[in-house]
């Protein structure tokens, strides 16, 4: 065999090398494409089944009176009397926020200030501009279009997370919203019975764009806490 023979069969040697070890890695890929793509369809499968056992265990019905939109409940003096500060904590200490002390507090607790007064006053309207679009297309039906004006006591606010991209300054938050609700109608929780002393919390997931702050999710703290959004 010539020199020329000896080094052609050595170049078709290597091209057969070099076919198969890209073989090889293409075919490491296919099956890490395929391994990633049932692992998270068993995954989105039992998070469905999650869900499904959370909204069945979470889920009550109840019974409510006939809502009278033209009750001003702060000409109600028992309501009045009750504790409707809006208290802020950071999981130590807790504070009142109100109109004369915002500035010492986050530009998203303030939201949520505005928020819970929207709520209070039953602003509907107001309360609707506060989600992005793509929630309120995804709520459909949990989006309370119209409510009464709500007898909220015993509030309070806390930042369970928060972070910060500077360099698009933008800012992911997560504010946990906890309240009573004195002669509840139904018309704003219905997860909540008329007269129940009980506080279910409310997550509300916060982008703030610059100065532009939208809601982007929002469920009960325990959804939040397992997982399930």
């Amino acid at each position: 065999m010539t020199d020329e023979q000896e080094l052609i069969k050595q170049k078709e040697k290597r091209k057969k090398i070099l076919l198969i070890v890209v073989c090889v890695i293409v075919g490491i890929f296919i099956v890490f494409g395929l391994t990633v793509l049932i692992l998270s369809g068993i995954n989105n499968i039992l998070k469905s089944q999650s869900e499904a056992k959370y909204e069945a265990a979470n889920t009550r019905r109840y019974s409510y009176p006939e809502p009278d939109y033209d009750l001003n409940i702060f000409e109600d003096e028992r309501y009045m009397a009750m504790d409707r500060s809006v208290w802020v904590s950071d999981g130590v200490a807790r504070t009142v926020i109100k109109d004369g002390n915002l500035d010492n507090y986050e530009p998203e607790v303030q939201f949520m200030y505005n928020v819970i007064n929207m709520i209070i006053a039953g602003d509907y309207v107001g309360y609707n501009k506060i989600f992005t679009d793509s929630y309120i297309k995804k709520a459909g039906d949990d989006l309370r279009e119209r409510f009464t004006m709500q007898q909220l006591y015993n509030i309070e606010l806390e930042i369970i997370d928060y972070e910060t991209n500077k360099s698009k300054d933008i800012t992911e938050s997560v504010i946990a919203v906890s309240y009573m609700i004195r002669n509840n109608n139904g018309t704003f929780r219905n997860d909540l019975d008329y007269n129940e002393e009980a506080i279910r919390t409310v997550v509300y997931m916060l982008t703030t764009t610059g100065s532009d702050i939208k809601v982007t999710d929002m469920m009960p703290l325990s959804k939040y806490t397992g997982g399930l959004y």
